[in-house]
């Protein structure tokens, strides 16, 4: 146990816990099932980057064995920055696969909500967690073993969403409240060229 917290295992609430594929360059092709990377995990959101996808081939899929990524899953990148940061892959209407650097996550979602997971994740007692398990002078990451022994606080269900509703409000909130601020800027910008094009 790591500082003595209380919590379940990471890799004991998951039904699929396993690391993304090794593709090399020589193996992607201009289409076909799309390539999630580690640039595509932000802080509990997912980054689509589109205009930066890449891919395989259907035969390279099959070739090399590739496990599927599904909409709903967690994905955690075990490489900076931060190492450890998650996020749901939402529904892209594509076949995907990910990277080796990724962690495949489904949750056993009769224990844990993947959106618990997420802002569990995004806390110190997750992050200080990850630190300790850190490796690598040059090139810090987290190895997929040490990534499964997190350990997860684990209230009931019906708790998890009352967290979950809680956060939900809080954020969008914060958001609402970050929007207006640039709005403002927006505006203020907007003010201050047409008096400089006024007086000019």
């Amino acid at each position: 146990m790591i500082d003595n917290l209380k919590g379940v295992a990471l890799e004991d609430l998951s039904i699929v816990f396993s690391d993304g594929d090794w593709i090399e360059s020589k193996d992607q092709s201009e289409s076909g099932i799309r390539l999630i990377q580690t640039g595509n995990i932000g802080v509990g959101f997912f980054k689509n980057r589109a205009e930066k996808a890449r891919f395989i081939s259907e035969k390279k899929f099959t070739e090399l064995n590739c496990n599927e990524v599904h909409a709903g899953d967690i994905l955690v990148s075990r490489l900076p920055d931060p190492v450890g940061r998650s996020c749901i892959v939402p529904n892209l209407n594509e076949k995907l696969i990910t990277a080796v650097d990724c962690t495949i996550i489904r949750l056993d979602t009769k224990r844990i909500l993947p959106k618990y997971f997420i802002y569990f994740s995004q806390s110190p007692s997750y992050m200080s967690q990850v630190e300790k398990l850190i490796t690598g002078a040059t090139r810090q990451r987290i190895s997929r073993s040490n990534l499964g022994k997190i350990l997860v606080p684990l209230p009931d269900i019906v708790r998890q969403q009352k967290i979950i509703d809680k956060f939900d409000r809080a954020f969008s909130s914060a958001g609402n409240a970050i929007n207006l601020y640039e709005r403002k800027i927006e505006l203020i910008e907007s003010l201050k060229i047409s008096l400089l094009d006024e007086a000019f």
